[in-house]
């Protein structure tokens, strides 16, 4: 069986909450919930995109793979799902234009035969682009050059500004057209394949258009957020939000909540049409489909904005639809984790069925158990203590149990789904609780173990 891997980045489930106030519309999605297996209580393993994907491809969680914040790169032995899928005969490609996956992040695309990377010709978006980019720049350079983040490849190419103005382009629409280019390359040939697309379109900045990251100049509400962007963008992209006196208007907050809302509106018009042109020439046939996020987005909930310092649910909770050609479509309340995405492609594309997997019914009822970790970002200065240590969560059912430098602090996530109000708690009252609420034992005991390996060591840098 074929399979394809499509990653939403910073798609926050929280934000696809139908009849919320603001919320987006999203049909296509919506439609999703009716045609696939529909997982409402999914989790990423961390809070931003090079561990919960390598998570996703390994299985392992970012403790184990190594890949975070703190190293950059994957360099541990496991194999990667790619490696599995490719050692078994699938064509592997990843297709984005995502940076960390451009091949400068050592192991990160370990396994895929091809890199296709996708990025939007400026055309005749360049003058306001342009401008938003020379208001921007001497910030946008600071951050390239004093940051970890960036590769030295990368901080050492003249064009690397330019291209970083290229990936702020919406591109998502070709990179799905690539998609549905292999996928029917690949059936001709009788080959199977394993593609990764990483779609960045609803990724900050938040592009409002099809074309372009700005809103129309022909309106005043269009030429006032243009202006005002510059000045609010560059806080939340460079971690300003962790540092003592950070201060963003609401004006300045309800101002990217909105273009957020607006690019996820056009994502879902944009993966309507992938989805419609699949099933219509019956590439979904023989095809495993997953749509998911790697990690959600915050816009001040818990004084937090972008992806970083997190594991609350705003950031670990994403959407996850599976379309399995022989499985009819449900609404799955179980925790499941995304890195269980490893385990079930390696099953599927070894010709083992489901069993075991997260689309085997028993195997979730066994083991509802979400693990996450956050280690934190070594390279800006002056953030805030609470910030600068590493944390760890625990979900079993609706019991959350985080682990944090000051302590343990459990939640109750069917009265607090928004995680407002922690109690101070201990892993024998966590373990308790779970047992009241008739949590499987197995499911228990993972957690148990996971959160007793962090206990005393969560600030280590």
């Amino acid at each position: 069986m074929n399979i394809v891997l499509v990653v939403v980045d910073s798609l926050r489930a929280c934000s696809l909450r139908r009849g919320d106030v603001g919320a987006p519309r999203t049909p296509f999605l919506d439609r999703l919930d009716a045609e696939t297996l529909a997982f409402r209580r999914a989790y990423a393993s961390e809070c931003w995109t090079l561990p919960s994907h390598m998570s996703m491809f390994t299985g392992l969680l970012p403790s184990r793979h190594g890949a975070h914040f703190q190293t950059m790169a994957y360099h541990e032995p496991a194999p990667t799902i790619a490696e599995i899928l490719a050692g078994a005969g699938y064509h592997t490609e990843v297709i984005t234009r995502n940076s960390l996956f451009d091949g400068t992040v050592p192991g990160a695309t370990r396994g895929f035969h091809v890199n296709t990377r996708v990025l939007a010709d400026l055309g005749w978006t360049a003058g306001p682009s342009a401008l938003v980019l020379a208001l921007a720049k001497p910030r946008v350079r600071r951050l390239i050059e004093s940051s970890g983040f960036f590769s030295m490849l990368q901080k050492q190419n003249r064009d690397f500004l330019f291209t970083l103005a290229r990936m702020a382009m919406p591109a998502d629409r070709p990179v799905l057209d690539r998609a549905l280019e292999v996928m029917a390359e690949k059936r001709r040939a009788a080959r199977p394949y394993f593609l990764f697309l990483n779609l960045y379109d609803v990724h900050a900045p938040y592009s409002p258009s099809l074309t372009s990251p700005m809103r129309s100049w022909w309106t005043p509400g269009g030429w006032l957020e243009n202006f005002m962007l510059p000045g609010v963008l560059p806080k939340v992209s460079s971690h300003a939000y962790l540092r003592p006196g950070f201060h963003i208007s609401e004006h300045g907050r309800r101002l990217l909540l909105s273009r957020y809302h607006r690019a996820i509106e056009l994502m879902d018009a944009k993966l309507d049409a992938f989805y419609g042109a699949a099933r219509r020439a019956g590439l979904l046939d023989d095809t495993l489909l997953v749509v998911t996020s790697d990690h959600g987005e915050a816009f001040g909930e818990h004084e937090l904005y972008f992806h970083d310092a997190s594991v609350y649910d705003t950031h670990l909770r994403v959407p996850l639809w599976i379309h399995h050609p022989a499985l009819p479509p449900a609404s799955v309340d179980d925790v499941v984790a995304t890195r269980d995405l490893f385990t079930l492609f390696g099953t599927i594309g070894l010709g083992r069925g489901v069993t075991g997997t997260i689309l085997d019914p028993s195997t979730r009822a066994a083991n509802p158990v979400a693990l996450a970790e956050h280690f934190h970002y070594p390279h800006t200065a002056g953030v805030l203590e609470r910030y600068a240590q590493n944390i760890a969560a625990a979900v079993v059912g609706t019991r959350k149990l985080v682990v944090r430098r000051e302590g343990l602090f459990q939640y109750d996530l069917a009265r607090d789904p928004e995680e407002r109000f922690p109690d101070r708690s201990t892993v024998q009252a966590f373990e308790a609780a779970c047992r009241r609420d008739g949590m499987p034992p197995a499911a228990i005991a993972t957690a148990v173990a996971h959160v007793e390996r962090w206990e005393g060591t969560a600030a280590a840098a």
